[in-house]
């Protein structure tokens, strides 16, 4: 199931799938739009869980059925699977199944196995927020989500985000789903070009940025002056790292 997806960018131009992170929605991507060059289309989508899908519970297996069914929808055409956080993860894994219609990966906000005791301590940073959910509820936290918005992004964009729905207790479906995850395993499992991107302020997820750079066959590492969400709060870091894998898959 695909749902509602976005397209932006040049018709016909190298496709590249945008696959947004937790809690957030399609709409995120928004900034990144007028910062890629001429000639990238990009289609973006809900994942279960998230947006105009967020009555569904997210679960791994149906957003990676999400990402292949936009893969299929591309036809011949060869694609970028491009994510952040959440969506760097799944757009590690699906490449990682050896698609051959996927020529490369961007992979924002997700240098951490979700293995042993780094998974571990993945999960427990959600009891906190978890525990402000459980005590005021998850429309007040979303309500607080929603206000700040405009504080990190332009108006028009915080409006469409908000429009499009937040789920905070995703967060929470996804850390569990994310479970035993490798993400040097999978980065060694990829055998088209890598882009791993992350916020330089975004500790302890880049941790394993030196172990997945070793591990894979042909990735650079990129670092936009930004926290955790780095598709989001450094969008012209991402859309160069988009156009760079392009121009490297293309070779």
């Amino acid at each position: 199931m695909i749902g509602t997806f976005d397209r932006h960018g040049t018709p016909g131009g190298a496709l590249v799938i945008a696959v947004h992170g937790a809690v957030a929605n399609r709409k995120t991507w928004l900034p990144l739009v007028s910062r890629l060059p001429d000639g990238i289309e990009l289609w973006c989508a809900d994942l279960p869980g998230h947006g105009d899908r967020r009555a569904e519970p997210f679960a791994l297996a149906s957003a990676l059925a999400a990402i292949d069914a936009l893969v299929a929808e591309a036809g011949s055409r060869h694609v970028i699977v491009a994510g952040d956080s959440l969506g760097g993860y799944l757009a590690l894994a699906v490449a990682a199944r050896g698609n051959s219609r996927i020529a490369g990966v961007v992979a924002g906000g997700c240098s951490w196995s979700m293995t042993g005791w780094r998974g571990m301590l993945a999960r427990a940073s959600d009891l906190p927020p978890r525990a402000i959910e459980a005590i005021v509820g998850s429309a007040r936290v979303e309500a607080l989500a929603s206000a700040l918005l405009p504080r990190v992004t332009d108006a028009p964009t915080a409006r469409a985000i908000v429009d499009g729905g937040l789920r905070v207790r995703a967060r929470s479906e996804s850390l569990r789903e994310l479970a035993g995850i490798d993400v040097v395993a999978l980065a060694r499992a990829i055998d088209t070009p890598i882009a791993i991107v992350n916020g330089i302020f975004d500790w302890p997820t880049r941790a394993q940025e030196g172990a997945m750079l070793r591990a894979a066959r042909d990735a650079t590492l990129v670092l936009g002056r930004s926290g955790h969400g780095v598709g989001f709060l450094a969008p012209q870091t991402f859309a160069d790292a988009i156009a760079d894998v392009v121009a490297r898959a293309s070779r």
